[in-house]
């Protein structure tokens, strides 16, 4: 039950910090996160906290990084190897190396394999925690994907220096040949078994749906255990289990992209499960973060103010040690952030790339994992290791809280008015498209470009200008009947239907000595066909009964054929005249003669054809959205929540065509 209340504790705490942070949105969420974590730890069921490194990096680094490879973009992956190279391997344990050195000669006390184990401990960046502090802050767009890209790497290379160490502390031997081919095997490895893992599961994946197995009960749960599947089989061959989890994460990332329309509302189940899950997640590390302090302090108390003071310093060393080597790394132009252009790197990106790396998740996680015990004796100072990586760790999200700001500007926000007006540039686009496509039958047409009109914030119609617009489109309907009359295109029951039509619609056109004109020529045709069809009658009344059903049948074909000449004809005229200033009374008009048209030709296999539009229509939604960032024109952001709307809507109307 302990476990169980923990965890309700811990998911409880979470979901405080982001009330609170709505209301301080000044503040990054992550210090309200650490906040209430710090405040749990008051609890006695978190007294002198206890985290078990294993099930942290299971549970919950695994699937943080998992969603972070879906994100990943391949493009900037395929042109930025060298960049990413440079940052997660070499960059990373020169840090280490480099590191280790210094702490070692300013402590001499701790053997230099346990100051480079400190080193790699806190040389793994965090994409995570450095998202979350800079939520309101612009960062330019070469060095946050550099940033990302790195966090995303780096962490095995971290973890292989870091085991190396504690591997040539114990034996007191160390071999680079067997240090390199420990690096291979972990980072290729990694990689390698996430890629072969994760093709396993979009085979699986796809399978289920050639044979319509594609649920959201079964699909679902198959994603969110992916990652941690793929972990624990890369642990088992003694490969990176975090690499593997992040090339897993780009394989269905790239899965996911393809089948952006198909199976739908499957794939908006899995992508807001997923959202639930990794902002819960990211919670839960934060207010770890902040349980766990509370143990690390207590642990200290039984140095002296001075000791602690010096392991304060050497914190403060390390940290800007590593903010120097980073900006020195990027300033002579050891990683090329511009690896499109080849333009050297600006002495603002280099300090960029400097305060960037923040450390978070995996440098805690890795201080918490030194073993208590080495060879039989208790772990030499294994609490004033992880003192100090937790100082490093709050330096690095204190320090570009409040120095991030001073240079960099603050992101636009996107209130709902800018966002529903890029909406209805997106529709309009997609309308647009739709209507020049001679090809597209004109009732399916209007069907999708009624339903693509429902997406925009609608305002109110102006009800003088639809009656002004419904009195002109009855006009061209009443032409369209006395045209076709007068060319012998209409056989007079038709004539007839039509007039009874025309004279109860309270709109109809004209004055009233042309209505009465109209109803007396049509009247006198009725009466003669009724004369000749009684003396047919008496003649011979089967033929009589034969006679009239192929007449209904001409008749019904005829109605369709007035019907589609009319229907035409408006739809030019509504096409003509629509603007901007009339675009909601045009669109009401066009709904409701639409409506009517469709009752006349609605079948399975129509409903099929509108389905298919729909979604090609849908297609330019998103070909708006894509182009529209690949400009500049809106950010990451602005793209992210239109795109949302767009998957949003399509899995709302599929939802809707499987209720019917």
């Amino acid at each position: 039950m302990e476990t169980f209340y923990s965890v309700t504790l811990l998911i409880v705490a979470a979901i405080i910090s982001n009330i609170i942070a709505s209301a301080f949105d000044k503040i990054p969420l992550t210090f309200f996160e650490i906040a209430c974590g710090f405040a749990l730890s008051f609890l006695p069921l978190f007294h002198h906290y206890s985290l078990y490194p294993e099930m942290f990096m299971i549970c919950i680094i695994a699937p943080l990084l998992y969603t972070d490879g879906t994100k990943a973009n391949l493009k900037q992956f395929r042109t930025s190897l060298g960049q990413l190279f440079s940052m997660a391997v070499f960059l990373a344990i020169a840090t280490a190396i480099l590191m280790g050195i210094l702490f070692h000669s300013l402590m001499t006390i701790v053997p230099l394999t346990l100051s480079i184990m400190l080193a790699a401990i806190i040389t793994p960046t965090d994409s995570l925690a450095l998202s979350s502090i800079t939520t309101d802050i612009k960062i330019p767009h070469h060095v946050s994907g550099a940033l990302e890209n790195e966090s995303l790497f780096n962490d095995a290379s971290g973890i292989v220096v870091f085991n190396l160490a504690i591997l040539t502390f114990s034996t007191g031997d160390f071999s680079l040949a067997n240090g390199l081919a420990s690096f291979s095997i972990s980072f290729f490895g990694g990689i390698f078994i996430g890629l072969i893992v994760g093709l396993l599961f979009y085979s699986l994946q796809g399978f289920l749906i050639s044979k319509s197995m594609d649920t959201s009960t079964v699909l679902v749960p198959l994603n969110l255990m992916s990652p941690i599947a793929t972990y624990l089989v890369a642990e088992e061959f003694h490969a990176s289990g975090i690499l593997a989890v992040v090339a897993a994460g780009i394989l269905h990332g790239l899965y996911s992209s393809r089948l952006r329309l198909t199976s739908t509302d499957v794939q908006l189940v899995i992508k807001a499960s997923w959202q639930v899950v990794s902002s819960l997640l990211s919670g839960i590390v934060f207010v770890l973060l902040g349980v766990t302090i509370p143990t690390v302090i207590s642990k200290m108390t039984q140095f002296s103010n001075h000791f602690l003071m010096e392991l304060l310093v050497l914190a403060v060393v390390l940290y800007l040690g590593m903010l120097m080597i980073r900006f020195m790394w990027a300033k002579f132009n050891l990683v090329n952030l511009h690896p499109d252009t080849q333009t050297k790197n600006s002495t603002k990106d280099s300090f960029l790339i400097a305060i960037g790396g923040i450390h978070g998740t995996i440098t805690l996680s890795m201080a918490l994992s030194i073993p208590f015990t080495i060879n039989g004796h208790d772990f030499p100072f294994r609490d004033e290791i992880i003192f100090v990586a937790t100082i490093v760790i709050l330096l690095s999200l204190v320090v570009p809280t409040f120095v991030l700001p001073l240079i960099l500007d603050r992101r636009e926000r996107h209130d709902d008015a800018s966002f529903n007006s890029y909406r209805n540039q997106m529709v309009n686009y997609s309308i647009q498209q739709i209507r020049s496509d001679p090809t597209i039958n004109l009732v399916d047409r209007n069907y999708v470009m009624d339903l693509l009109d429902s997406q925009k914030k609608q305002g109110t119609t102006n009800k003088k200008q639809v009656q002004e617009i419904m009195n002109q489109i009855n006009s061209i309907q009443y032409q369209t009947i006395v045209e076709t009359l007068g060319d012998n295109k209409i056989d007079r029951k038709l004539a007839n239907f039509a007039a009874r039509r025309f004279l109860v619609n309270p709109n109809r056109p004209g004055g009233i000595f042309k209505k009465i004109g109209f109803f007396i020529r049509l009247t006198i045709s009725k009466r003669w066909a009724r004369k000749a069809q009684r003396k047919f009658v008496e003649r011979d009344p089967e033929e009589h009964k034969e006679s009239r059903a192929a007449l209904r049948d001409q008749l019904h074909a005829l109605r369709a054929q007035i019907e589609d000449e009319a229907f035409s004809r408006v739809n030019e005229y509504l096409d003509e005249i629509e603007s901007m200033e009339n675009s909601n009374s045009v669109s009401f008009v066009r709904r409701s003669v639409t409506f009517r048209h469709m009752r006349e030709d609605a079948d399975h296999e129509t409903d099929v054809q509108r389905n298919e539009l729909l979604i090609k229509a849908l297609q330019f939604e998103y070909q708006f959205v894509s182009e529209r960032f690949r400009q500049g024109n809106i950010d990451k952001e602005l793209s992210d929540r239109l795109n949302q709307s767009i998957a949003t809507d399509q899995m709302v109307y599929l939802q809707s065509v499987e209720t019917d």
